[in-house]
């Protein structure tokens, strides 16, 4: 697990089931319900918040909010402080 805490804002109103957001999900966050043809958002805490989600959801359904706080990014930049 990563634990990055980043907060995934999903607006079902928007989405019209395109599944991209589903296909374009390298770390298996998001996750498909095939019944309600909408995406599930199931590991968040494995977010790398490539944004990869929100950018091809041409609707605005999905809104990814980094944590830049979290340890594990804060692990890459000590050497810059």
């Amino acid at each position: 697990m990563i634990d990055t805490k980043h907060e995934i804002v999903f607006h079902p109103e928007k989405c019209v089931g395109c599944g991209l957001c589903y296909k374009a999900c390298f770390v298996d966050v998001i996750r498909w319900d095939e019944e309600n043809k909408k995406p599930v958002f199931k590991y968040v805490e494995d977010c790398e918040h490539c944004f990869y989600c929100e950018s091809v959801c041409k609707r605005g359904a999905i809104e990814v909010k980094p944590n830049y706080a979290s340890e594990r990014l804060l692990q890459h930049f000590d050497r810059y402080r």
